[in-house]
């Protein structure tokens, strides 16, 4: 059984707790000024029937995983990303994401059948997602909570090395091409995410999103992930 725990000073959590407490504060008293004016309610919609395409970041948390005497710790680190998706009303918009970041990393690995077998392992793994995404905005005003979920894949490079391999490949530069090449540690897994936040629309064609997502994966290791979003974008 693997068990994660964070890793962040507890002072450090609960300070980020706060602010994220007074900015979404600060959204509610802004939605609901916004909803009680007269000259917005009479804001014609934009979203419906338009294309959404935003640069996205991902802030993880870091956080530190045991199986045995084995361990992994992953420090925090920021993603980035792009996607895309149509809103076909004022509410429900389904699209696509990419995104990728690197995190920086120590393991300490004992063999199960030999203890004093202890391998140490420090580097910066590589992740990439692509996933299906849909959002669904609570209101139809240009400043709304939302709903969000993703399901897709994920690739995670350790760039451990794992020996040389030889193959032959196509280059559209060289023509077709055999060789030898280094080979590293990497799995691929399902992953699937839930979130909330908030979504303004600046003007016709800007948009931004503040939120948190919570994501899962097929390894207990890499599963139960706490990142929050800041998203800027183009409405067309």
């Amino acid at each position: 059984m693997i068990t994660s725990t964070m890793s962040i000073d507890g002072s450090l959590i609960m300070k980020r707790r706060i602010l994220v407490l007074l900015c979404l504060a600060c959204l509610l008293v802004s939605l609901a000024d916004a909803q009680t004016r007269p000259t917005r309610r009479n804001v014609k919609p934009v979203r419906a029937n338009h294309w959404d395409f935003s640069l996205q970041t991902r802030y993880t948390a870091s956080r530190e995983s045991h199986k045995g005497e084995s361990s992994l710790d992953l420090q925090d680190s920021l993603g980035w990303g792009f996607g895309f998706g149509y809103n076909f009303n004022q509410r429900f918009n389904l699209g696509m994401v990419f995104t990728w970041r690197s995190v920086k990393y120590n393991t300490r690995f004992v063999d199960p059948d030999d203890p004093n077998n202890i391998k140490n392992y420090s580097g910066e793994m590589s992740t990439s997602t692509i996933a299906v995404t849909g959002d669904w905005n609570l209101l139809q005003g240009p400043i709304t909570p939302y709903l969000s979920g993703a399901i897709g894949w994920m690739m995670v490079d350790t760039n451990i090395f794992a020996g040389y391999q030889s193959g032959c490949w196509w280059d559209p530069w060289w023509g077709y091409i055999c060789g030898n090449y280094t080979s590293t540690y990497g799995f691929n897994d399902a992953v699937a995410s839930l979130g909330a936040g908030m979504r303004f629309d600046l003007s016709p064609s800007v948009f931004a999103r503040v939120g948190y997502q919570r994501g899962w994966t097929d390894r207990e290791a890499s599963s139960g992930t706490d990142m929050f979003r800041i998203d800027i974008g183009l409405m067309n």
